[in-house]
C-alpha cells in the first residue's frame, strides 16, 4: 500500500530524511564529526598500527574468488579468511571521484571530483577533477599522528594542465600529504610501458623482458616500506597502493593467460548463474536474491557467431590472468610484511574503485583506443590478431556480456548508479585488532566512511585546524562499530550519487535510481524505486506502487546535490574533455632529456599543418637515437636516426603504418634536420623530410589521428616509453647532440 510522502517522513530513520529536507538537525558532517572524535574500544597503543589500503581498478563485485568467482584470488582470499567482507559498500561510479571520497572523506563533489581529471570543469567547484586543498587529506590527517605516509600506483587526481615537468604540483600526492609517491597521472596505464613518476620527477623503470607495472607498484611499495622499517620502526606508517589493475589495457603475463585457455568458451550465462550460486552458498547474496535478467545490451551467449565467441572468451581469459597476476603480487607485499613482523598490527583495507567496466563491442576490443576514434577494427583483423591479447601490442578490453558477469547479481555497469557501477567489494583485516574473522558484514556504508573508520580505529579525532585554517567537515560516518557487533543496524542515514547526469539516492534502506542518456532533458529521465534492504539486486521497481515515496527520495536527491556542489549537471563528456585540452601553441620547443611533455599539451599536427626542425651536431660514426617521439605501442609517430639514416615512422593503427627514411647516410657534423606535414584533407596529410633544406624523403599520410589519441607523452632525444615504431629498443638515446627541436604550428 502506498503512504503519502508526510508519512514516510515519520518512519524510523526517515524522520532523520525530513529533517535533513527541511536542513534541521542530524546533518552527516556533525553526526560523522561526533563518530570519528569518538575513541574505539578506548584502546591505548604502543605503537599505532601501521594502514594500509589497496585500491583494485574496475573489478566488480563478483570478480574476487571471495565474493564468488571462480578468478583464482588466493591472496585476496586468505585477507579475506583472517578479516571480514563488506556486501553492502559503496563507491561512485568512476575512478576519480571514489579516490577523492576514499581519501578526505567527503562526498566526491563537495571535495571538487564530480568527475575525472579529463572532464574537469574549472567553471564549477564540484568538477574541477582535483580535491580542494581545505578537504584534507587522510595523508594530511595522520600527520599528526606521527604516520609516514606512501602512495604508490594511480593517483588522477590533479588537473591536466599540471602533469608536467613544470607542475604546479599543489595537487600532486606530495602536495597532499604524502611523503613519497611512486606511480602515474591519468587513468589507462599501459602495464608494459607505464608512464612513471616518482615525488614530482618523471620516473624511468629498469625494463627486462619480464616488466610489469603491478610487479613494479609491489616492488616500491616494499622499498618504501622497508626504508621506513630501516630509520624510524618505532612509527607508524600508511600505504596507499593503488593498482593500474584491473582497468583497460588489459595486459598480463603469456603464461597466465595461457592457464586460463579455454575455461570461458561455455560463455557468460554459465558463468553468471554459477557465480550467483556461489554468492549465495557464501552467504555474500542474501538467500531470495533474485538473478535479475541480462542488461538490454547483452545479448545471450548462443546467439553470437563462432568468431564473437571465440574473441569474447579470449578478453575474458586475459581478465582473468590479468586478476590472478595482481593478486600474486599483492601476495609479495603480505610476505614482505609478514616477514618484517609488520603484519598483524596493519589496519588492511581491500577496495575496487567502482564496478566492472563497459566493455563496448560485444566481442571485445583489440585496441580500445583505435575502436573509439577511428571506428571498430574489422573483425577478420581482430582474429588475425587474437594472440596478441593481453601483450604489448594490444591495448584491449573485454566484451561488456563478461563485464556483466563481474557485477553479479547486479544490473549495469562502471559510470551507472544501480548497483553494477556502484556496489564495492571491501576487505577488512587487523589481526591485532580482535576482529571476529570470517563474517560478512552487511551495513550499509560508502567510500566516504572509510576515513573516519580509520580514525575510529587508531583512537585519532578528526582535525580542527589545516594551515591555519578550519578543513571542510569530513562528511563520512564510521562503520568501526560493525566489526564488534556484526549484526548491528546501519548507522548511516542517507548517501547520494551521480556521475555523468546519473543520479541515485539511498536513504533508510530505500533507494531511488534515474540512468541519464546524453544529451535527453533531465526532466524526463525515468526513475525507478528499490526497497534496497529486501532487494538486494534490484530486480522489483516499486515507483508505480509508491509514488509518493519516490517523490520524497527524489526531493531529497536535489537536497544533497544543492548542499554538496553537484548542481548544475553536465553530460557533454566530449565538449568537456575538449575543454580540459590546454589551448594550442603555434610554437613549441623541445630540449634533450626533458621532462616528458603529456599527450594534451603535445602539438597538434592533426589539425594544423606543422613544421619539425633540429640543430643537431651527429658524430662522425654513423648516428643513431630519437629525436622525437610521441604516443604508445598503439599509436603515434617517431623521428629518429638508425645507422645514420633519418627516419620518420607514422603509426595510425598497428596494421596501418606510414614509414620512410633517407637512403644515404647523414654524414657527421652540424646539421639542420627538418620534417614538415603539409594537411592534404581534414585526416590526411604529405610527410617530408630534409636535411639542410634539401628534401630526401616524402610519404603519403592517408590517415591520421587527433593528439588526444595516444595515451603516453611526446619525448625529446630518447624514448623511455613505449615503443611506437618497433624500429628500434627503448630508450634509444640519442648519440649525437641535439640543441633543439622546434616545432611550428600553421595555426
Amino acid at each position: 500500500m502506498s503512504i503519502t510522502r508526510r508519512e514516510f517522513l515519520k518512519q524510523g530513520a526517515g524522520a532523520t530524511t525530513g529533517a535533513v529536507l527541511a536542513g534541521e538537525g542530524l546533518g552527516a558532517d556533525a553526526a560523522s564529526r561526533e563518530i570519528a572524535d569518538r575513541d574505539w574500544r578506548a584502546r591505548e597503543f604502543d605503537r599505532k598500527p601501521d594502514v594500509v589500503v589497496v585500491v583494485l581498478d574496475d573489478v566488480g563485485f563478483a570478480d574476487l574468488g571471495c565474493y564468488g568467482s571462480e578468478h583464482r584470488t588466493p591472496a585476496i582470499d586468505a585477507i579475506a579468511a583472517g578479516g571480514v567482507r563488506f556486501n553492502n559498500f559503496h563507491v561512485t561510479a568512476l575512478c576519480a571521484p571514489t579516490r577523492a571520497c576514499l581519501l578526505t572523506g567527503r562526498n566526491a563533489h563537495a571535495a571538487g571530483v564530480g568527475n575525472i581529471a579529463e572532464w574537469g570543469r574549472d567553471d564549477h567547484p564540484g568538477y574541477r577533477g582535483w580535491i580542494r586543498q581545505d578537504a584534507m587529506t587522510l595523508a594530511e590527517m595522520l600527520k599528526p599522528a606521527d604516520y609516514s605516509t606512501f602512495a604508490i600506483g594511480k593517483w588522477h587526481l590533479s588537473s591536466l594542465a599540471d602533469q608536467n615537468g613544470s607542475g604546479p604540483y599543489d595537487h600532486w600526492p606530495t602536495g597532499r600529504g604524502f611523503d613519497r609517491w611512486y606511480g602515474f597521472h591519468g587513468n589507462a596505464i599501459d602495464h608494459w610501458h607505464p608512464e612513471m613518476f616518482e615525488n614530482t620527477s618523471a620516473a624511468y623503470p629498469a625494463k627486462d623482458d619480464d616488466y610489469h607495472l603491478s610487479s613494479d607498484l609491489v616492488g616500491q611499495s616494499i622499498r618504501y616500506v622497508g626504508d621506513h622499517l630501516a630509520a624510524t620502526p618505532e612509527r607508524p606508517y600508511f600505504l596507499y597502493l593503488a593498482f593500474g589493475a584491473m582497468h583497460f589495457p588489459l595486459h598480463a603475463p603469456a603464461d597466465d593467460i595461457e592457464r586460463y585457455r579455454g575455461d570461458y568458451d561455455s560463455g557468460w550465462d554459465t558463468l553468471r548463474n554459477a557465480r550467483f550460486r556461489r554468492q549465495v552458498e557464501l552467504g555474500i547474496v542474501p538467500e531470495g536474491t533474485v538473478l535479475p535478467p541480462s542488461n538490454p545490451d547483452v545479448p545471450p551467449w548462443e546467439d553470437l557467431s563462432p568468431e564473437q565467441r571465440r574473441l569474447a572468451a579470449r578478453g575474458q581469459e586475459v581478465y582473468a590472468a590479468f586478476l590472478e597476476h595482481t593478486d600474486r603480487e599483492l601476495r609479495r607485499l603480505i610476505d614482505f610484511l609478514v616477514a618484517e613482523g609488520r603484519y598483524d598490527n596493519t589496519i588492511l583495507l581491500i577496495l575496487s574503485d567502482n564496478g566492472a567496466a563497459y566493455g563496448g563491442p560485444i566481442e571485445g576490443r583489440l585496441d580500445v583506443r583505435r575502436d573509439a576514434y577511428l571506428g571498430p577494427a574489422p573483425i577478420e583483423e581482430f582474429l588475425g590478431d587474437i594472440d596478441l591479447f593481453g601483450s604489448d601490442a594490444s591495448y584491449p578490453m573485454y566484451s561488456r556480456g563478461f563485464s556483466q558477469a563481474g557485477n553479479t547479481p547486479l544490473k549495469w555497469y562502471k559510470s551507472d548508479t544501480y548497483e553494477g557501477g556502484i556496489r564495492s567489494p571491501l576487505i577488512l583485516s587487523w589481526p591485532d585488532g580482535n576482529i571476529r574473522s570470517g563474517n560478512i558484514l552487511s551495513q550499509y556504508h560508502h567510500a566516504i566512511d572509510v576515513v573516519p573508520t580509520v580514525l575510529n580505529m587508531i583512537n585519532e579525532p578528526a582535525p580542527n585546524a589545516f594551515q591555519n585554517a578550519t578543513p571542510l567537515p569530513i562528511q563520512g560516518t564510521s562503520f568501526a562499530y560493525a566489526l564488534d557487533h556484526p549484526d548491528a543496524p546501519t548507522t548511516k542515514k542517507v548517501q547520494y550519487f551521480e556521475t555523468l547526469g546519473d543520479r541515485a539516492i539511498w536513504a533508510d534502506g530505500w533507494k531511488a535510481v534515474a540512468r541519464h542518456q546524453a544529451g535527453d532533458d533531465y526532466e524526463d529521465d525515468t526513475w525507478e524505486l528499490f526497497h534496497a534492504d529486501e532487494d538486494f539486486s534490484e530486480s522489483r521497481n516499486l515507483a508505480g506502487a509508491e509514488p509518493e515515496r519516490l517523490a520524497a527520495l527524489k526531493a531529497l536527491w536535489r537536497h544533497e546535490a544543492e548542499r554538496y556542489d553537484v548542481l548544475p549537471l553536465e553530460d557533454d563528456t566530449l565538449t568537456l574533455y575538449q575543454n580540459a585540452v590546454p589551448a594550442p601553441r603555434a610554437t613549441h620547443v623541445f630540449f634533450p632529456g626533458m621532462t616528458r611533455l603529456d599527450r594534451l599539451s603535445a602539438p597538434d599536427i592533426y589539425t594544423w599543418n606543422s613544421t619539425f626542425q633540429a640543430e643537431v651536431e651527429l658524430p662522425a660514426s654513423p648516428a643513431n637515437g630519437v629525436i622525437l617521439a610521441a604516443g604508445d605501442s598503439s599509436c603515434g609517430y617517431e623521428w629518429f636516426m638508425a645507422n645514420g639514416r633519418l627516419h620518420f615512422v607514422y603509426v595510425y593503427t598497428r596494421n596501418d603504418v606510414f614509414a620512410m627514411a633517407s637512403d644515404d647516410v647523414v654524414p657527421g657534423g652540424a646539421h639542420v634536420l627538418a620534417l614538415t606535414i603539409d594537411k592534404t584533407g581534414e585526416s590526411s596529410g604529405l610527410a617530408t623530410m630534409a636535411v639542410d633544406s634539401k628534401a630526401i624523403a616524402t610519404i603519403e599520410l592517408s590517415r591520421m589521428w587527433p593528439i588526444y589519441a595516444a595515451n603516453a607523452g611526446i619525448r625529446c632525444g630518447e624514448n623511455h616509453h613505449a615503443p611506437v615504431s618497433r624500429a628500434y629498443k627503448p630508450p634509444f638515446l640519442f648519440d649525437g647532440d641535439i640543441e633543439r627541436v622546434v616545432v611550428d604550428i600553421d595555426m
